[in-house]
């Protein structure tokens, strides 16, 4: 008896001990799932935000399909981020999928981005990154990074890892993804040829990615500071290592050129300094200040160098995180094919001919010309040189030889003799035909500025007359008399107006989501430019329908401390609510995922129309009991 009454007892402090250890398990296991959950509801919201992208483009909604795509590959950037390894594999898959097809909507569109994929704002942006870290004391200490390449490639110059390196490399995953997408497409232009003449010239093919970060492989970049072209030379430099430029030619935007005087130069700055973070340095920044530092100082080393310019102390660990990605990218999330290499012949000519007759000669066009020869800044050869040497599609030089030979000496450049009017100035002249009146004075061998009624000037125009008037028309552009701004309107037929406050993070096309309404309705009403820029606290006129539901509800729409008070009563009711303090660095999904609850609810807890959060902010979580 007393052997089944120990027994009995045996069995139920063991059921009461399994019971406790699964009490103390749920929790975990409840918080595990509900963050679990939230990640697959990211994934969907990322998902449906890529199909909306696609529909949008398919109706030629270029504005929607820019904002859902970049809506869908920031929310999947910041889960992969966030879950890093602890990830499932088909959660995996989604997030290549949505990168897969990124990177293709971005290859469908055309042309060389001038604002948001700039170099100089990346940089700009990551400066701003480095100077938040800085306050708040990171540890910027550097860790070597083994193997990174793996054993069968080595590499001439070291990687680092430092937080303001990690600094770079999350930017690029998340803000700058788009941008450092389309550099990785870009990329295939060049390397082939850049990697070459690296090679050639001695210095480490790794310096390629330099040119990445310097212009995104845009020869026709131009930085605040005049410096031009892949690798951005100012002209001073690019003269002394034999890059010439006048009105009609830069050879700073020749890709070709450029990357031999860039190598010979690096190679110089590497010979000066014995390093190369010091000589990428110095290619950034005065190579005769960072000596001075080095002395004032008494250091050896770029990272123990005091004083340089935020833009020079992260230009390094820029370049290295930008080495990172490009040699990886589908560890880091980018899934993009490069673009096809630029390839093409040469010819050289000893006469100044218009690329329009090039075109005919090699049946090609004259738009695709001039994205082969970046160099050339007008329609024609440069007049002031003897000759040159001139780019022209792969397997067409026997046909342009053959062709070109039949062309009359009269017809390879066009001129047209104008001929003056009373009153009229060299300058209008000039901005009448997009030239120079440098130009017009050299061809006709005027000195000074007088001119005569009546007499004739030889003014060279190209045989596109499109390409003219374009011409023609940007010459005159800054000539132009100020246009005021147009006013907004008083009055719309049938429409009642909502004036909506500005939100911080909140764009017009948000808005007109919101409303129903058109982007462009929305600047024509409020009498806005043609730019996208809005500001928080900024005042809109809405016009809607009258008697429609979203002018009721706006009348209706209770106060903050309304809301507070009915989301109060509902946490008494319902569940236990707490403050949460936002960290840095601390996003709505982070917090979202910590107590197992939706972004959509904090931000309706709080009365938050956007994302955005700051270190300091308050918010209200109400959690289930």
């Amino acid at each position: 008896m007393v052997k089944w009454l120990v027994y009995l007892v045996f069995v139920v402090l063991a059921l009461s001990c399994s019971g406790m250890r699964n009490l103390k398990e749920n929790p975990e296991n409840n918080n595990m799932s509900q963050v679990a959950e939230v990640q697959q509801d990211s994934l969907s919201l990322a998902k449906s935000y890529l199909q909306l992208g696609k529909n949008a483009e398919q109706i030629g909604d270029t504005l929607g399909a820019e904002y859902y795509y970049d809506r869908a590959i920031t929310i999947s950037a910041k889960l992969q981020q966030k879950a890093g390894s602890e990830m499932d594999s088909s959660s995996q898959n989604v997030i290549a999928e949505i990168s897969i097809e990124y990177a293709r909507y971005l290859a469908r569109l055309n042309g060389l981005e001038t604002d948001t994929l700039a170099a100089a704002n990346v940089m700009e942006i990551i400066n701003e990154m480095e100077e938040d870290s800085a306050s708040a004391g990171v540890d910027t200490s550097v860790v070597t990074i083994e193997d990174v390449l793996g054993e069968n490639q080595i590499l001439a110059i070291p990687l680092v890892l430092n937080k303001k390196v990690e600094n770079a490399i999350q930017y690029f995953q998340n803000r700058g993804k788009r941008v450092f997408t389309k550099w990785l497409q870009r990329s295939g232009w060049y390397e082939d040829m850049i990697k070459k003449i690296l090679k050639e010239e001695g210095v480490p093919e790794e310096l390629f990615y330099l040119s990445m970060i310097e212009s995104g492989f845009n020869p026709h970049a131009r930085s605040y500071a005049r410096a031009v072209g892949v690798w951005q030379f100012i002209q001073s430099t690019g003269r002394a290592y034999g890059l010439d430029n006048s009105w009609w030619y830069d050879e700073r935007r020749d890709p070709e050129k450029a990357t031999r005087a860039a190598a010979r130069h690096l190679k110089d700055l590497y010979e000066r300094f014995g390093n190369w973070y010091l000589a990428i340095a110095g290619y950034n920044y005065s190579p005769a200040k960072i000596e001075r530092r080095m002395r004032q100082y008494n250091v050896d080393e770029f990272w123990d160098l005091p004083r340089l310019p935020r833009q020079t102390r992260n230009y390094v660990p820029t370049f290295i995180a930008a080495t990172l990605l490009a040699k990886s990218p589908e560890k880091y999330g980018f899934y993009v094919d490069p673009e096809p290499p630029i390839e093409y012949d040469t010819v050289k000519v000893n006469e100044c001919v218009d690329l329009n007759v090039v075109a005919k000669c090699v049946e090609s066009s004259f738009e695709y010309l001039k994205k082969i020869n970046p160099a050339l800044l007008k329609w024609c050869t440069p007049p002031d040189q003897d000759s040159w040497v001139l780019n022209i599609p792969k397997d067409t030089r026997e046909m342009f030889l053959e062709n070109y030979s039949r062309v009359p000496d009269d017809q390879k450049l066009t001129w047209i003799h104008h001929r003056i009017r009373s009153g009229e100035t060299l300058s209008q002249i000039a901005r009448k035909y997009g030239v120079t009146v440098t130009e017009i004075k050299r061809f006709n061998k005027i000195r000074g500025s007088f001119i005569r009624a009546g007499h004739s000037l030889v003014i060279p125009v190209p045989q596109n007359k499109s390409y003219a008037r374009q011409l023609a028309k940007e010459s005159s552009r800054s000539y132009s008399s100020y246009k005021p701004r147009s006013r907004p309107v008083s009055n719309v037929p049938g429409r009642d107006k909502l004036v909506h406050v500005v939100s911080k993070g909140e764009t017009l096309w948000d808005i007109a989501v919101k409303y129903g309404v058109y982007v462009s309705q929305i600047r024509r009403w409020n009498g806005l430019s043609s730019s996208r820029i809005i500001h928080p606290k900024q005042k809109l006129n809405i016009w809607l329908p009258k008697n429609s539901e979203q002018l009721a509800e706006k009348q209706d729409e209770p106060t903050p401390e309304k809301l507070v008070v009915s989301d109060n009563a509902k946490a008494a009711s319902n569940g236990k609510t707490v403050v949460y303090t936002v960290r840095r660095g601390d996003t709505l999904w982070d917090i979202a995922s910590r107590y197992g609850v939706s972004i959509r609810n904090i931000k309706k807890w709080n009365n938050r129309r956007s994302n955005l959060i700051k270190p300091g902010d308050e918010l209200k979580i109400i959690t289930a009991q």
